[in-house]
């Protein structure tokens, strides 16, 4: 069988400068791994590394605007491009939130259901990155009366099946949806970097310790892709009449797997240059639309 899977174009540089820099958290003066660097209303962006370092390569047409930096348990930080460049350190300041109440029962898990289950017969096609614009792809998982004896939110399972990735790293996001139906807030005040093996098919992430109860509104489940060297595969591209055109480049693991289904059965959305917004990948030569694999566990 063919699969199929979708990444985001390539764009080359002609005229260019290098930002070089580390993200600092603002209070400790300590770095701040995997922050997504963003050019708004642009194609251009990375990731900082394990020790906030981040590399980031700029056209002379986008230093006129704004690069946007984010990342979990921070306040956004927006800033002007031809100022960033100048810069070595930038300095994000923590959230101040006020925590929910809590209350803490003693939990058996006796029942356990899976939403959205999934088979490897069931994967079609994917998705994956080789642009150096951070995205994150989310799935909306809606709230039904079926989830009201187990709406506990225990693990996420990330299937990858038909595609043999190297290794990599992804951050998990769940979001909490905005009036715009899109993802707003994350429900998780902690970063959670998941590895992948080389030829993993699943991934299962254990959030039982979270204590999230399914919202009533339901929620989105995303993976966010990390523009880092770890993640990084040299790759020849054809293309052109008859595939003679090769040129090289590089893209970023994983490559999530995805399934074929009604189109507006499910909800996707997208975060890329900076933004959400809703997304429908059309399967190829067949009506239908690309779903993210993403299957969710809930218990008691």
């Amino acid at each position: 069988m063919k699969f199929l899977f979708f990444f985001l174009s390539l764009f080359a540089f002609s005229q260019q400068q290098v930002a070089n820099g580390v993200v600092l958290d603002k209070e400790s003066n300590k770095p701040i791994p995997y922050v997504n660097i963003s050019i708004l209303e642009s194609t251009v962006g990375t990731s900082s590394d394990d020790d906030g370092s981040y590399t980031l390569h700029i056209k002379n047409e986008d230093l006129s605007k704004n690069v946007k930096l984010s990342s979990l348990g921070y306040n956004d930080t927006t800033i002007v491009v031809s100022n960033f460049i100048k810069l070595d350190k930038v300095r994000l300041t923590p959230l101040v939130e006020q925590l929910d109440e809590v209350v803490i029962s003693e939990k058996f898990e006796e029942k356990t259901m899976i939403v959205n289950e999934i088979l490897e017969e069931d994967l079609c096609a994917g998705y994956g990155s080789h642009a150096e614009n951070p995205w994150i792809v989310a799935l909306y998982f809606p709230f039904i009366s079926n989830y009201e004896d187990t709406d506990f939110l225990k693990s996420v399972r990330f299937h990858f099946g038909n595609f043999k990735n190297k290794k990599g790293k992804f951050r998990l996001r769940l979001f909490s949806v905005g009036n715009d139906s899109l993802p707003d807030q994350d429900l998780m005040k902690e970063n959670v970097i998941v590895s992948l093996k080389k030829n993993q098919k699943t991934v299962d992430v254990d959030i039982s310790e979270c204590s999230l109860i399914f919202p009533r509104e339901g929620f989105y489940i995303a993976i966010e892709w990390l523009y880092i060297p770890y993640n990084e595969q040299k790759i020849v591209y054809v293309d052109g009449p008859k595939n003679k055109n090769k040129r090289k480049g590089i893209k970023y693991s994983p490559t999530i797997s995805a399934t074929c289904e009604e189109e507006g059965k499910y909800k996707v959305a997208v975060y890329n240059s900076g933004v959400w917004s809703s997304y429908l990948a059309r399967a190829y030569k067949k009506e239908g639309q690309w779903i993210p694999a993403i299957s969710l566990t809930l218990s008691n």
